[in-house]
């Protein structure tokens, strides 16, 4: 019997030293061979033990690759050992400081505190950056309190805060451009080094907080066998959590402050860990011992391809890492919850008259439509024109209307398909990556057809959407489409993506150039011509869900409830996710990476009261326009001459919004 049960013990332990072992040969060999390319003749050896730093070479070595090597760790160890406390604490395989706005919240207060208390920022950013974090996940607990602190609800509401908090970075850094370009860069997730003050003052942080934290492992063993349990043994479980949770976004934003955002370094760690090491699930050190080597072999790997590449910062990269790792993990480990089967919540409440409320919902789209032709800021101040008067600026003002409009309802109605074909109401364009997708096909067709029609553009954009909203359905089958393995999935999907297209960035010429202009997401220089397209296609998709309302009334109930009933579960699936990956494509093209529309439209739709799908649809589509359009003025007139871009309005007016939902209960 003993016999027995120990080999697969040993068996899941021998595969665990290998994986482990393969992937710290590789970092240090590759540390190693860097430090060697560097050092010249003299050797590695050398460097470590008698360094020469009057030899040039040596110098380097000494004071730039070693001090780099050195800070990987660190960092790593750091963000794995975070990673793993909050996903133990909270019980969730998603909770993550970058997820959960912790990150965001400490560079946003770095940004703040360098613009506004310039003396705070003097002496002492860690703790600006510290506030900041520890502030921004407070707002998370107590917003996700509204649902009970459910594990889908404390990562929507991070997720949530998250972009918001991005979002007015940008606007920072929009207005005080000069002031902040320094830290911009500075932030980038950048290992380079010139000296060891920084590798010396992360040291001496992450480990008086590590230290800390070392004393609460007991406890946090404890506090794993439930809450319950651990309150029998004399643990206060409130006051435990509590302080892990405090100390580990302690050292997610001592790492913020110190070298940016890396990403998502803090949930791959812990979730390779626990699959190489299943019985210490509740220990935060292999995760942090994985964290220190994932993060040391990715930098290690692009200070490699330096000289071909260009200098990448590991915390932009580090999704084509990670990205992969999320996927697979989230599909290939135990399906410990049911399949969800149950259709996405909505509210009792539930109009008498759909159509009245859908002439409404016409009524207000045709006045932000008219508000935003016939009125705006100029250099005679604000101006409010009749539709006859020749002054009206036609030629600009009209396509850009039509390209918020076709675009806003382009990405409401893919969020409603998306939720309604994955099950999931956390499923959206952005949450999954599909966005992205869109834009590595967009970089694609400017490489294939520089100078093709707009339709040929589409079509290329909308196969790099096909394919990422593809690898999300097929991996979020296997994992049942359980709520936060989909979200895994797609958080991993689009790490990646998002990583490839920084790298089409960072390498500069014409394509980095239409690049870096999808990613301000400005509409101002839209033609009549993509703006028609982007219309067109709203019209398709607004038709297409219209006429498909009953499979997606039908397939939020389960695929056997579904096939039983008569319906091609694979042919409804594959449609919706064809007529979504389209509208996701065309608004991508004009507005560029937009987040909470596709997300929160159909929830507040759902909210207003609108039950019948078919209602639904039309809903979704008038709110997406009307958002949008509205965003669009908005960011054309509440700067002007700088005109902000449209999703970046999109998130500072949906992320409150979005909130309220989710504490009201209705988001999720």
């Amino acid at each position: 019997m003993t016999h027995a049960s120990t080999i697969p013990t040993r068996a899941a332990f021998s595969g665990a030293s290998i994986c482990v072992a393969a992937l710290a040969i590789a970092a240090f060999g590759l540390a190693l061979a860097n430090l060697q390319a560097a050092a010249g003749p003299p050797g590695w050896l050398q460097i470590l033990l008698a360094p020469d730093l009057a030899d040039p070479r040596q110098a380097v070595a000494y004071l730039s690759v070693l001090p780099r090597v050195l800070l990987a760790l660190v960092a790593g160890l750091a963000l794995g050992f975070a990673g793993s406390v909050f996903q133990t604490v909270l019980r969730n395989p998603l909770a993550e400081p970058g997820l959960l706005g912790v990150t965001s919240g400490a560079q946003l207060a770095l940004a703040a505190s360098l613009l506004y208390a310039p003396a705070l920022w003097i002496n002492g950013y860690e703790l600006m950056a510290l506030g900041g974090g520890i502030a921004v996940f407070a707002i998370v607990a107590l917003a996700a309190a509204g649902r009970g602190a459910s594990a889908p609800a404390f990562v929507l509401t991070g997720v949530v805060i998250s972009l918001y908090c991005n979002a007015v970075y940008g606007l920072l850094i929009l207005f005080h451009h000069d002031f902040l370009s320094d830290l911009l860069s500075w932030q980038a997730g950048s290992l380079q080094q010139s000296g060891w003050q920084s590798i010396a003052r992360l040291t001496a942080q992450v480990g008086t907080v590590g230290l800390l934290m070392l004393l609460l492992l007991r406890p946090l063993r404890l506090l794993s066998l439930g809450d319950g349990p651990a309150r029998s043994l004399g643990l206060s479980p409130a006051f435990v959590k509590v302080s892990l949770l405090g100390l580990a976004s302690a050292l997610a934003a001592i790492v913020t402050a110190e070298i940016g955002i890396v990403g998502f370094i803090g949930l791959a760690a812990p979730a390779l860990a626990r699959r190489l090491w299943p019985r210490r699930s509740h220990n935060p050190l292999p995760a942090a011992f994985v964290g220190a080597i994932l993060l040391l072999f990715i930098d290690q790997t692009l200070a490699r391809l330096a000289p071909y590449a260009g200098d990448i910062p590991a915390g932009a990269a580090a999704g084509l890492f990670t990205g992969p790792l999320l996927a697979l993990l989230a599909v290939t480990g135990r399906q410990a919850e049911r399949p969800r089967t149950d259709r996405t919540p909505l509210p009792a409440r539930r109009l008498n008259r759909p159509k009245l409320g859908l002439a409404l919902l016409l009524v207000l789209l045709l006045l932000a439509a008219a508000l935003s032709v016939l009125t705006g800021v100029s250099d005679h101040g604000w101006q409010v024109l009749s539709p006859a008067d020749p002054a009206v600026p036609w030629h600009w003002r009209l396509p850009r209307l039509l390209g918020a409009a076709g675009a806003g309802t382009c990405l409401a109605v893919a969020g409603l398909l998306l939720q309604r074909a994955l099950r999931n109401p956390l499923a959206s364009p952005d949450l999954l990556g599909i966005g992205h997708g869109a834009g590595l096909g967009l970089i694609i067709a400017f490489m294939i057809v520089p100078a093709g029609a707009v339709w040929s553009k589409l079509a290329v954009s909308a196969i790099g959407a096909a394919v990422v909203l593809a690898l999300v359905a097929v991996l979020a089958r296997r994992a049942s489409f359980q709520p936060e393995r989909t979200l895994l999935v797609g958080v991993g999907l689009g790490s990646m993506v998002h990583a490839l297209l920084v790298l089409f960035l960072a390498s500069g010429g014409p394509n980095g150039a239409a690049l870096l202009s999808w990613f301000s997401g400005s509409i101002g220089a839209v033609r009549l011509g993509d703006a028609a397209m982007v219309c067109i296609v709203a019209l398709f998709a607004t038709a297409a869900a219209f006429v498909l309302g009953r499979w997606l009334a039908a397939l939020p109930l389960g695929d056997t409830t579904v096939s039983a009933i008569g319906i091609p579960v694979r042919a409804a699936r594959t449609t919706l996710f064809f007529v979504a990956a389209i509208a996701v494509a065309a608004a991508t093209m004009i507005v560029g990476p937009v987040s909470f529309v596709g997300l929160m439209v159909p929830h507040l739709v759902a909210q207003v009261g609108f039950r019948r799908e078919r209602d639904l649809v039309l809903a979704c589509a008038l709110v997406g326009a009307s958002f949008l359009v509205g965003a669009d003025w908005i960011g054309r007139n509440l700067a002007w001459p700088w005109p902000m871009a449209p999703g970046l309005i999109s998130a500072l007016l949906g992320g409150p919004i979005f909130l309220w939902l989710i504490w009201r209960g209705r988001a999720l």
